[in-house]
């Protein structure tokens, strides 16, 4: 797993400015130590808070790298007979808030078993320090916050650990509401589809019928007509599969003329930012499918428009290839992370994304090298 530096800086600050308070604190009281030499526990006391400020994402090395630096560091002082100010039990404050730390985020991350396993770890080590630290006889107020602060510690991880799983659910509910939204939107559009080659057929074999008499050659004119629109009603039921129920909600116009219908989503309002749009159609697009395309379109432009700070232009590209209509929205500008914590939620993403698997497509959103948000589709012209 990468490393997002930025994703720690905005996240994790309370904790590094608890660190450093408790590091400020060692070194106060370091200084009332006529004899202390910094050399011997500095390097100690920023390892374990590197450690803790690294365990919300890895809560199982962190807590196990906090366990050997503790035991290795003692070691080391024990055999130089070196002396350390002492918070509780032996440790510094910076170790005894790193400790704590990394018990939170084992508690929280982690399986119970596991979490149980690794807190049990650090206590003992922390035992271990007292005992093997020079000049640190545990006095009654220190095995009184020894008790205290892990158990607060673990409430605290525990606490953490059902507000996410609460979270998660309540995520979890949102989007499959997205999915069965653009379900139902994507079932109506097809459905209307189906409606229209059906009522071509109908048509077509009611004029067969109304000049067989005099043309007995009619029929057989019009039964390839009616055979290529029942093809295409065909392939768009296809498409429906598992969509069949009924969910309320209005019912959305098929897309008659994709070119069109593009320009309309990508005209350029008063104070907005530019649109530029690039269509190339080799081939006809079915009409299930181009209200797809545009549909993708129109959320990607509003996405950037509502999302890409500072941008000055946004391209789309549709074209046509091969059997494949390609969707291609891209923004210059600088985009906060998605999903956002207010408004929208992401949950546009969800349903372009479903949109494009429901027809057999390929879907594609995320940063670009520089600065920018790309969207790209790759959405299939028949069903397979």
């Amino acid at each position: 797993m990468k490393l997002d530096w930025r994703d720690l800086i905005t996240w994790d600050w309370p904790l590094a400015g608890l660190l450093t308070i408790a590091l400020l604190l060692d070194g106060a009281a370091a200084s009332e130590v006529g004899h202390y030499d910094g050399r011997w526990e500095l390097p100690g006391f920023l390892a374990v808070c590197a450690l803790a400020l690294l365990a919300s994402r890895w809560p199982v090395v962190a807590g196990v790298g906090v366990v050997v630096v503790l035991l290795a560091g003692s070691v080391v002082l024990r055999l130089a007979g070196v002396t350390v100010p002492s918070a509780a039990g032996g440790l510094g404050a910076a170790e005894v808030a790193a400790v704590l730390a990394v018990i939170v985020a084992v508690v929280r991350r982690l399986s119970r078993s596991t979490a149980a396993g690794l807190v049990v770890l650090l206590l003992l080590s922390c035992l271990v320090v007292g005992v093997l630290r020079p000049e640190h006889p545990a006095a009654p107020q220190d095995l009184g916050w020894s008790g205290i602060l892990p158990v607060v510690a673990v409430l605290a991880g525990w606490y953490l650990r059902t507000r996410d799983a609460r979270h998660a659910r309540e995520m979890r509910a949102v989007t499959v509401a997205a999915q069965l939204r653009e379900r139902v939107a994507l079932a109506r559009e097809l459905h209307d589809v189906v409606a229209h080659h059906i009522g071509g057929m109908v048509v077509q074999a009611q004029a067969a019928q109304a000049v067989a008499v005099p043309d007995p050659g009619a029929p057989a004119r019009v039964l390839p007509v009616i055979e290529r629109a029942g093809e295409g009603a065909l392939s768009a039921m296809q498409r429906m599969v598992a969509m069949l129920q009924d969910v309320g909600g209005e019912p959305a116009s098929p897309t008659t003329d994709l070119l069109a219908d593009l320009r309309a989503a990508t005209v350029t309002p008063a104070g907005a930012t530019e649109v530029r749009l690039a269509v190339e159609l080799a081939e006809p697009v079915p009409a299930a499918v181009a209200t797809t395309v545009l549909r993708l379109v129109q959320e990607s432009v509003t996405n950037a428009r509502r999302y890409a700070v500072g941008a000055r232009e946004i391209t789309a590209t549709v074209r046509s290839a091969d059997g494949t209509v390609r969707v291609q929205v891209r923004d210059d500008g600088r985009h906060t992370d998605r999903p956002s914590r207010s408004g929208g939620g992401g949950y546009g993403l969800v349903g372009m994304r479903e949109r494009v698997h429901l027809l057999g497509g390929r879907f594609e959103a995320g940063r670009v090298p520089g600065a920018g948000w790309q969207v790209l589709a790759d959405v299939p012209l028949r069903a397979e």
